[in-house]
């Protein structure tokens, strides 16, 4: 009797191997209808552009508490893989009666239908970073629009590669932009996010009080950075109650003294009158006083006179040398 296989548990593989041309996808759990068997199902892709023919792997399936229940090898063969192309998942490697909690796979060597082989052993293991999970409400949302089922993880590019919604991740060897599992286009899921994204934001609600960059107008008093007309001195000059803003108008100037105290007071001019004509008598009494005659006519006389006083004494004093 055939015994059907129900999907049981399944896990994605949380590394790559970094310049691979063949992947390890993930592990499934199945369990049979009749005899209760769990299958040991995995997954793998190529990303090469030549396609895959045999795929070499070894396998060690460990059970809840971690002990090695089989450890062996597996050849998948007759194949014709192309680039992109999901394979393996329809053969079991390996049938236990009871639970498996956990897988680990190494690939091994991998031979083209051009005859070449390649082993896999020597391409090194880059841990990836766990995909991101959509809201469950966001996931529906873009199933919908996708016509897609299990798109559960946020679209995204790394160094290392892409995740897809689906949660497959593509490394930049596999240079595409399609999913080779659901069939996704990157571009087209990114752009589909952003749009529910946006459509499904909340709209400002009119009865909230919108933030404000100054406070609104209120009964009171409102808080001022200068001190009310109450608090300030008599001599300042009061506000305009008529304008909305309450601004400070500048101090006017004091009101024009009247005539007669803007004139000089009459002594200042009497004392003034008076020191001109103490002045003007002491100028004219200087002028009229004969000793200051004098003193001029002997300053006037005195260069020439004693010029000649000079030359009379220099021809005394020759002749007396003869």
């Amino acid at each position: 009797m055939e015994e059907n296989f129900d999907l049981l548990a399944q896990s994605r593989a949380n590394y790559f191997t970094k310049g691979s041309p063949v992947q390890f996808v993930k592990v499934e759990l199945l369990k049979g209808d009749v005899t209760g068997d769990i299958a040991v199902c995995l997954s793998f892709k190529n990303i090469s552009a030549a396609r895959l023919a045999q795929l070499q792997i070894t396998f060690k399936c460990k059970d809840r508490s971690g002990a090695v229940v089989c450890q062996d090898q597996f050849v998948y063969e007759g194949l014709n893989a192309a680039h992109g192309e999901v394979f393996g998942a329809d053969d079991a490697v390996y049938i236990s009666s009871s639970p498996i909690g956990s897988v680990e796979v190494e690939l091994g060597t991998a031979r083209f239908a051009d005859g070449s082989a390649v082993d896999l052993t020597a391409y090194p293991r880059v841990r990836l970073a766990p995909p991101k999970k959509l809201p469950a409400e966001l996931a529906a949302k873009l199933c919908e629009r996708t016509h897609k089922e299990g798109l559960t993880v946020v679209p995204q590019v790394m160094d290392e590669g892409w995740y897809c919604a689906c949660g497959a991740f593509h490394p930049r060897e596999e240079d595409g932009v399609w999913c080779s599992e659901c069939g996704s286009d990157r571009i087209l899921l990114q752009n589909t996010l952003s749009s529910l994204l946006q459509s499904s934001a909340p709209a400002p609600s009119t009865d909230d009080e919108p933030t404000r960059m100054v406070p609104p107008v209120r009964q009171e008093e409102p808080t001022r950075t200068v001190p009310p007309i109450s608090k300030r001195p008599v001599a300042a000059a009061p506000l305009d109650e008529e304008d909305d803003d309450v601004t400070v108008a500048p101090p006017r100037r004091a009101a024009a003294r009247p005539a007669q105290q803007a004139q000089p007071s009459r002594s200042r001019y009497q004392a003034r009158d008076q020191y001109e004509e103490q002045y003007s008598e002491q100028y004219d009494a200087d002028e009229e006083d004969p000793r200051d005659i004098i003193a001029g006519r002997i300053i006037r006389w005195a260069p020439p006179i004693t010029a000649v006083l000079c030359a009379i004494i220099a021809a005394v004093g020759f002749l007396l040398t003869l």
